[in-house]
């Protein structure tokens, strides 16, 4: 089951309110239930791991993508299943047939926002970073970073309005609000969905490639209002 969760982060930068979808982690699960959950919103952000690198397979990640970019402008950003499969490059010429705006330590401009997808850079990921460039941008600043620690860790002090996380599966168990374990981040993790420091925004994502049940942790769509 899938449920849509929604967020207001209010802003004094934009002229009206701008409604975002998010969706991460699909794991290239089935998404056809997601698709009519993006109606109303003007944009998707896709914050990483459409992939599955378990199964090293993607396809209906990338459809998903495509199939996003038909209804609505859709922003992607790699994550951590995209990076480990056997051939990363054959995905990245896939995902940019999408349609979806591939952002890999790069920004666009949407409207009153900047949008950018960000990932550590050599974290087997050389890839010059674009931070410095992001800050200097008009209007509000939105990065999506797939690792919600790595965006703690990093990107809190950086001038950036907003920054979207998946990764951590809801801690996989909740319990009394506690996620149980995340990747990176271990047992009892601290970010695993919610809004945390005012600025950090973790989805519980939308997908389950290991073998532990979600339990208490719903899958979850984000309805996102800014402004």
């Amino acid at each position: 089951m899938r449920k849509v969760t929604h967020y207001d982060f209010p802003s004094d930068k934009l002229s009206r309110p701008v409604k975002l979808a998010i969706v991460s982690d699909l794991h290239n699960e089935p998404f056809e239930d997601i698709l009519p959950h993006l109606e109303g919103c003007e944009a998707l952000l896709v914050p990483g791991d459409v992939a599955n690198r378990y199964t090293r397979k993607y396809s209906r990640g990338v459809d998903f993508l495509k199939e996003a970019a038909k209804l609505l402008p859709t922003f992607y950003s790699v994550g951590n299943h995209e990076l480990r499969l056997p051939d990363f490059q054959a995905f990245v010429k896939d995902a940019e047939k999408t349609g979806a705006e591939l952002l890999i330590n790069r920004f666009v401009s949407f409207g009153e926002l900047t949008i950018g997808g960000w990932y550590l850079p050599g974290e087997n990921f050389p890839v010059q970073d674009m931070l410095d460039d992001f800050e200097k941008q008009p209007g509000f600043r939105l990065l999506m970073c797939h690792k919600p620690h790595h965006a703690a860790q990093y990107l809190l002090d950086r001038d950036a309005d907003l920054v979207v996380s998946g990764h951590a599966h809801g801690g996989q168990i909740q319990l009394f609000g506690q996620g149980l374990y995340a990747p990176g981040q271990g047992l009892l993790p601290k970010y695993t969905r919610g809004l945390y420091h005012s600025k950090l925004l973790v989805t519980a994502g939308v997908g389950n490639p290991c073998y532990m049940p979600r339990w208490f942790n719903p899958r979850e769509i984000i309805h996102l209002t800014l402004g």
